[in-house]
């Protein structure tokens, strides 16, 4: 659920901060007090365009922040994806500026507005009377009737059939590779040529490192040389004098010529150690100085043996993946000149495969058009209650009879769309048609009580969806977003006294003036002022006992409503 909202420099805003309740939320306030500005910053943080139209005047970058608890494990398992640390509260900043630039993060990780929608759609979900509904989207209708009917043997049926369907495509993919006979003779060339090439050079670990350290010698043979023999002339001596290791000769001579005076063997044993290491280390030199040369062959050989690996690398990749891409190629190779009875493997595995599924997708439709007949049902009487007592509602298939192999995809063999027709004598026509403001406001409404726990997302806003709804139907509406609100968390912009008894919480933004400039806040109500506003929604001008009568009653009945449900 929403945590808290904060809203900076955006429109008559200048910092605002909304902290909505579990339950019902409830936002109320006169005409052009910012109400649409909340709900606009809302849907900003949550992905929609950034307009810099909104930026407050006079100032130059706006931000929303907003935080989240409670997260599912749908949206765990997408920050994860994203190298974002669920925790909670989740925290969320979006930023804009006048000059085009904007900045967006999760848990303070910077990411795009794309993977900013994606987490948000998992988390809230925004109604408005105007806006295009996910449920208006005829593609969408298939995968809400499929979670209505989301249990048991429904989901047991669906996997076995998305099973069978990924085998089937598997297999015809395959099968297209083989029967391109063309295709497959220059496959076969192509793979006896790179394991050959592979093969023929053999590259090993650590060889490429050892061959530029030879060529590295070779280079430079004078020169190392060179220096290896002033260094044995140093150890050694040479006809101009002494070396180091005769010099300490002549050390461990004289301190055991004392020997008789003072015992100094300690010093002569680590002198003889001292020699003895000289001595190795003369050695190496001069077998090293030997190493060194290499004639020019040899030389040439290092080069084009660098060159082959080389050559290998830049086509296969690192040496320590030629093992694999090498027992892949002969596999695929031997794959390929085993053709024929591969295809025919191949053909028996794809229609095995559709067999299946043509099964899996007929037991399918069977139990979607059990659901579907639950689901119209449901609807229906949430319209019924709604005031829409002749509505009907209908989900259509757009197919029937038997299936064949051309009618399946992803999820089966059916596509569906919802009618509705909302009054008696109409016909059913797509949602999409409908007419009356109040009357889609009721539909959208019933359909939303309904699929709500369908949606996956545990925040449900609703901007002024009742529009063209009053009286005892206003009752209705505001009993149903109570209904909704308690398995989630709702936050509801209304003009109806109806809906604002009900709230769990209310919230009253309203305009102010001060250093000549307008601004947009929002109060909490405490039960008093909510008893105000109440008033005020019913078309009271000012404090009097009736209104406040009026008001009690309706806050008495919102009580006993939901006193009559557990939440």
């Amino acid at each position: 659920m929403i945590e808290s909202l904060y809203v900076k420099n955006i429109a008559l805003i200048k910092e605002l901060e909304l902290e909505p309740e579990p339950g019902l939320n409830v936002l109320t306030g006169e005409t052009g007090a910012g109400k649409s500005i909340i709900i606009d910053s809302l849907n900003f943080v949550l992905g929609d365009r950034a307009d810099r139209s909104l930026i407050s005047h006079g100032e130059s970058s706006a931000t929303v922040r907003v935080s989240f608890t409670g997260l599912s494990e749908t949206v765990r398992k997408l920050l994860e994806e994203y190298g974002i640390d669920p925790e909670e509260p989740l925290n969320v900043r979006r930023t804009m500026s006048e000059n085009g630039r904007g900045d967006v993060r999760i848990n303070n990780v910077p990411v795009t507005v794309q993977q900013l929608r994606r987490i948000m759609s998992g988390l809230v979900s925004v109604h408005s009377q105007h806006e295009s509904q996910a449920v208006l989207d005829e593609s969408n209708h298939l995968g809400l009737l499929d979670k209505y009917r989301s249990r048991g043997i429904y989901d047991g049926l669906s996997e076995k059939y998305r099973r069978a369907y990924s085998a089937y495509k598997a297999a015809l993919k395959e099968l297209d590779a083989f029967e391109n006979e063309a295709a497959r003779e220059r496959k076969i060339d192509l793979l006896r040529y790179e394991i050959d090439e592979i093969n023929s050079v053999s590259p090993q670990e650590g060889e490429e490192e050892e061959l530029l350290e030879k060529r590295s010698k070779a280079r430079n043979a004078e020169r190392i040389i060179s220096g290896i023999q002033a260094a044995l002339t140093l150890l050694e001596g040479s006809d101009e004098g002494f070396g180091a290791l005769n010099a300490v000769v002549y050390a461990v001579r004289e301190l055991r010529a004392m020997e008789r005076f003072a015992d100094f063997g300690e010093y002569t044993e680590r002198l003889e150690n001292v020699i003895t290491e000289l001595k190795d280390v003369a050695g190496s030199l001069k077998a090293e100085s030997e190493a060194v040369f290499m004639d020019p062959s040899e030389a040439d050989a290092v080069d084009r043996r660098l060159d082959d690996i080389r050559k290998i690398v830049r086509r296969y990749g690192k040496i320590a993946e030629l093992a694999d891409y090498l027992e892949n190629a002969e596999k695929e190779l031997d794959k390929l000149l085993h053709a024929e009875e591969r295809i025919e493997e191949l053909k028996n595995e794809a229609d095995l495969s559709l067999s299946e599924a043509l099964k899996y997708a007929a037991e399918l439709r069977t139990e979607r058009q059990m659901a579907a007949k639950e689901f119209s049902e449901a609807i229906e009487s949430n319209l019924k209650a709604l005031g829409m007592k002749n509505a009907s509602f209908e989900v259509a298939f757009g197919r029937s009879g038997s299936i064949s192999e051309s009618d399946l995809n992803d999820c089966g063999a059916d596509t569906v769309r919802f009618l509705i027709s909302p009054n008696l004598g109409e016909p059913l026509k797509p949602l999409a048609k409908i007419a009356s403001g109040g009357e889609a406001s009721r539909f959208m409404l019933g359909l939303k009580r309904v699929t709500a726990d369908l949606e996956g997302t545990d925040v449900l806003v609703f901007d002024e969806i009742d529009t063209g709804i009053s009286g005892k139907i206003a009752m209705v509406v505001a009993e149903k977003l109570s209904d909704i609100s308690f398995g989630h968390q709702v936050i509801a912009v209304t003009h109806l006294p109806q809906l604002t008894a009900m709230a769990d919480a209310n919230f009253l933004i309203e305009k102010s003036e001060s250093d000549f400039r307008t601004h947009t806040d929002i109060k909490r109500l405490n039960e008093e002022e909510c008893l105000s506003e109440l008033s005020r929604l019913q078309g009271s001008v000012g404090p009097d006992e009736l209104s406040y009568r009026n008001a009690l009653e309706l806050k008495n009945w919102a009580n006993s409503y939901k006193k009559s449900r557990k939440r």
